[in-house]
């Protein structure tokens, strides 16, 4: 449920077909346990808390394909946990594991990296036992798990006559003693103290319990109703979107200050009951029926203040403060309430199963980036100067409520999925089964979104309409599916098995929530940019004052500027077509052979396009068979490109076409739709053997291919702005799924020996060999002028030869420091030492197109049982002891990760426009990699957590 690391690349969000972890279903004893709004794949997944303790879980199940009609509500995975139940005789655990900075690695390859102080208590027990015996049981879970984890220690602030950045590649070009005078001056001039810029600690915590009462009414029925718990919060870096490059995390360039993270809160109360029933020998029914209630919201330990981000000057981040630009008022409350009704007719080799499964939602969600305001500045003396009342501000970002009396406006969303299914398994004979099923899903949304007549009466691109009040159509998805189980020999030793089907998902329903949130009527925006003189307010200076900017009443309703985000009419929920075929083949000595095959085609699945977005004007300038790009900007009186970007409808001058009064200021209107373009197969080999002596092992190959047309997010205006894109941003494209693991192969083993009478050891080990992730070369800036300069989302043009870019000298006041030339020497062996670069020579990098080096890890096990008898029973005094990427002890270059040292690899600084040789074309600088160093090497070794070994102790008392 929950990775071992705050930020582990093992764990790449990858939902085997499904290409986004919000496709994937989960349940908990057959009930939804999703988190279904989607901003994040599972209960307690933004504060890293399992949402039930693995203790009170008796068995996990894992299908991807699974042609049982009754399993749905998935496009990637459906995930079952069955929890335990109370017996006639009690039994129960009391356990405590442990981990700190003594028990993890100090050196990464060959180099001593102290980690900063972190600890990680888990503490919980479980109990369960007879109420009444043979009639009425019980069980109960509960646990806490506490966890503090330094700011990361792979980037510290620079200080002068330390190490240097060039030889010591964790040292941040943000300087300390600047970074100490800046929160003096916050602290003495707005009494705003934005927290500590180094050695601060992330907290998690989570506090779970799980009860369960199994009632046996009869012979005949059985009774089981249970309660979940789950209260948990954890402190999160700030969001990268719309921030600088290099975002707002410690980087190379960046140190944020405390304050600019926020703390997340998940809570949740579920109520689940379920009655099985059978009637005779020929009927049985399973009714389930539960309640489910999520409390998520934000905090901020700086209290309220505007977010500030400062550039190094040179185009990258320099540090952060203030509350998190996507943070103010970030509430959602979700009630889910599910209902589901399977029943059986056994009629000698056939089995019926007729069956409903419904999910009926409520969401209240409060979402408003930059309400408090957002500040971008060049650099540190640019920040210092609009402070001090100069006209510095390089960019301001606010939303702002329309509201008469200027009261947040939550938004109030209803959903519901209803399903139906009937399914016919066949037994043709002992060993061959084939089960026919058809499954119905019927999506519906009964809510009243406001209507927008200003924009109802606009015609957009492609003659798009658009109506804020309609949302999609109520379809009905049909899912028919066919599979077959063939036990070749009837002796278990060769199984051929498969099916090919339909499976019907959801979507997270923050996507529906971005149109109840983005009609134009709830909030307005202002967004000025000091490099588009059309939307610059050239008096705009730092004002701690949130409300400083804020239009209110009559202003804000005349002024306003607004996104919209709307459903396609006729957008059909996910739905994938998968096919399967697997092998498994007894070989002999123990020794089993399992070849399988899995493809899934996309039927509906969902990618945005900005309807407000021109066709573009042109393409862009270059040498012939170079960049030709099709660009969004308005042409200068020469004709050529300029910086402002277009709309159709929006703030560009009037004499471009622009926004009058009669024509409302949209920034981005973003409507989702459905693509049938993406696909993913997978081909996996695995042999495994169990030897009588308790020893056990199997190795494993997987290689896959995923494409999408959409890597996925949570607002619909940043998942469009977001995608990298060397064409036009609202192409109906595929590139490689960013989660993408192409290779992996992965062993495991265990050996278990009992001794003496009274002890027992088990030695297990898992180890997994795959690339580090994958990634993509754009440019800083916005290139092709659609708007999306803060998200560096234009992929870089691979120059084959100096004639293919053209590049500024980079000068201090009139000294040139980094001449064009040598940025060319530069840039042209960095191409060539990169093995994807230098392959794309005169193409397009591709999105997620590069791949991080492989990387191995080895985690193992040591189980020490002490058995005791106590009353006649045996007890277990079990210690336990696990070290992951334990080949990082033995050898300190084992294990390691490699980072990108940079992937925003080009600064777009403008284009060449003035004088008499100006050409239009783009004009870039490459940048130092740190100090007066050049940037040489596509990777750097990481020196987080997850590229050293780490220890964990446990202790548990098992008692029967």
């Amino acid at each position: 449920f929950n990775d071992f690391t705050r930020a582990d690349p093992r764990s790449n969000g990858q939902s085997f077909a499904g290409r986004n972890s919000s496709f994937n279903n989960i349940t908990v004893d057959g009930a939804l346990f999703n988190n279904a709004f989607g901003l994040s794949s599972t209960v307690g997944g933004q504060t890293n808390s399992q949402p039930i303790s693995i203790d009170a879980i008796d068995q996990i199940q894992v299908t991807i394909a699974p042609f049982d009609v009754r399993q749905g509500s998935f496009t990637g995975a459906g995930i079952n946990a069955v929890t335990r139940s109370g017996t006639n005789e009690f039994s129960g655990s009391v356990y405590t594991f442990v981990r700190n900075k003594e028990l993890v690695g100090k050196r990464v390859a060959g180099e001593e990296r102290q980690i900063l102080k972190f600890n990680n208590r888990q503490i919980g027990f479980r109990l369960g036992g007879p109420i009444i015996k043979n009639k009425l049981f019980f069980f109960v879970n509960a646990e806490q798990e506490k966890r503090s984890d330094p700011v990361d220690p792979n980037f510290v602030p620079f200080r002068a006559g330390g190490p240097q950045p060039a030889s010591n590649n964790n040292i941040s070009e943000a300087n300390a003693d600047s970074l100490q005078a800046l929160r003096n001056f916050l602290v003495q001039k707005y009494n705003y103290d934005p927290g500590a810029f180094e050695g601060y600690q992330y907290e998690t915590f989570s506090q779970k319990a799980t009860a369960k009462i199994d009632w046996n009414i009869s012979q005949n029925h059985k009774f089981n109703i249970k309660y979940n718990f789950l209260k948990s919060y954890r402190d999160v870096n700030p969001s990268t979107s719309g921030a600088l490059p290099n975002g707002r995390g410690p980087t190379n360039t960046n140190i944020p200050f405390q304050a600019s993270l926020y703390r997340i809160n998940n809570n949740l109360n579920s109520v689940i009951a379920e009655l099985n029933s059978t009637f005779g020998a020929k009927f049985a029914n399973t009714f389930q029926i539960g309640y489910t209630a999520f409390r998520d919201f934000r905090e901020s330990s700086g209290g309220i203040f505007p977010t500030v981000d400062i550039g190094n000057g040179k185009g990258q981040s320099f540090t952060s403060f203030g509350y998190e630009p996507f943070s103010a008022n970030n509430v959602l409350n979700t009630n889910v309430f599910q209902i589901s009704n399977n029943f059986t007719i056994y009629a000698g080799k056939n089995t019926f199963t007729i069956g409903t499964y419904n999910e009926f939602y409520k969401f209240q969600n409060g979402f408003a980036p930059n309400f408090y305001g957002g500040y971008q500045f060049r650099s540190l003396s640019d920040f210092y100067a609009s402070a001090n009342g100069g006209q510095r501000v390089s960019q301001y970002r606010l939303q702002y409520s329309l509201a008469p009396d200027g009261s947040f406006p939550f938004v109030n969303i209803n959903a519901r999925q209803l399903g139906f299914f009937v399914q016919e398994e066949i037994t043709v004979k002992p060993g061959r089964r084939l089960p026919i099923g058809l499954r119905a899903d019927i999506p519906t949304l009964p809510t009243d979104i406001a209507r927008n007549e200003n924009v109802a009466n606009l015609t957009f691109r492609d003659g798009e309409k658009i109506n804020t009040d309609q949302v999609q159509k109520t379809s009905v998805l049909f899912s028919p599916r066919f599979g077959f189980n063939w036990d070749v020999k009837n002796d278990r030793t060769l199984q051929v098995r498969g099916g090919a089907g339909v499976f019907t998902g959801r979507v997270p329903y923050v996507w529906i929530s971005n149109q109840a949130s983005n009609t134009g009527t709830l909030f307005g925006n202002i967004f000025d940019n000091q490099t588009n003189p059309a939307l610059f307010v050239a008096n705009r200076t730092f004002s701690s004052d949130i409300d400083a900017y804020r239009p209110k009443g009559a202003a804000a309703a005349a002024n306003t500027s607004y996104n919209l985000a709307v459903t396609d009419r006729n957008f059909k929920f996910p739905q994938v077509f998968r096919a399967n075929v697997g092998i498994d083949k007894t070989l002999g000595n123990g020794f089993v052979l399992t070849l399988e095959g899995l493809y899934t085609k996309d039927i509906n699945s969902v990618y945005h396009v900005n309807a407000n977005l021109p066709a573009p004007s042109q393409t862009l300038r270059g040498p012939e068979g170079g960049d030709n790009r099709p660009i969004f900007l308005i042409n200068n009186a020469a004709g050529f490109p300029a910086t402002a970007f277009n709309r159709i409808y929006g703030s560009v001058p009037t004499a471009q076409g622009g926004n009058t009064a009669a024509r409302p200021n949209i920034a981005d209107a973003i409507i989702m739709k459905n693509t049938n373009q993406g696909y993913s197969y997978s081909l996996t080999a695995q042999l495994q053997k169990s030897f009588q002596n308790g020893l056990f092992a199997s190795v494993a190959y997987n290689y896959t291919d995923s494409k999408s047309v959409n890597d996925g997010g949570s607002i619909a205006q940043s998942i469009w702005r977001d995608r990298f894109i060397s064409g036009d941003p609202n192409a109906n494209v595929l590139s490689y799924f960013n989660g993408l693991v192409r290779h992996r192969i992965v062993s495991t083993g265990a050996y278990q020996i009992k001794y003496a009478k009274f002890f027992g050891t088990t030695v297990s080990f898992l180890y997994n060999l795959a690339p580090g992730g994958r990634f993509s070369y754009t440019y800083s800036g916005d290139l092709n002028g659609d708007g999306s300069g803060g998200a560096g989302n234009d992929l870089i043009f691979v120059p084959r030869d100096r004639n293919d870019i053209l590049l500024r000298n980079i000068t201090s006041g009139t000294t040139v420091t980094y001449s064009a030339d040598n940025q060319w020497r530069d840039l042209n062996a960095y191409i060539g030492q990169d093995e994807y670069l230098n392959e794309r020579r005169g193409q397009y990098a591709e999105r997620n197109g590069a791949a991080r080096p492989w990387v191995g890890q080895l985690d193992a096990k040591l189980i020490q049982d002490f058995y005791v008898k106590v009353g006649g029973k045996t007890n277990t005094l079990q210690f336990t002891f696990d070290v992951f990427n334990f080949g990082n002890l033995l050898n300190s270059d084992w294990g390691v990760f490699k980072s990108t040292n940079r992937t925003a690899l080009l600064n777009f600084v403008g284009y060449d426009n003035t004088g008499a040789t100006a050409t239009g074309r783009p004009v870039f600088q490459y940048n130092f990699q740190s100090g007066t160093t050049p940037l040489t090497q596509t990777f750097q070794n990481s020196f987080d957590i997850p590229s050293r070994w780490q220890m964990q102790f446990g202790l548990r008392y098992i008692f029967n």
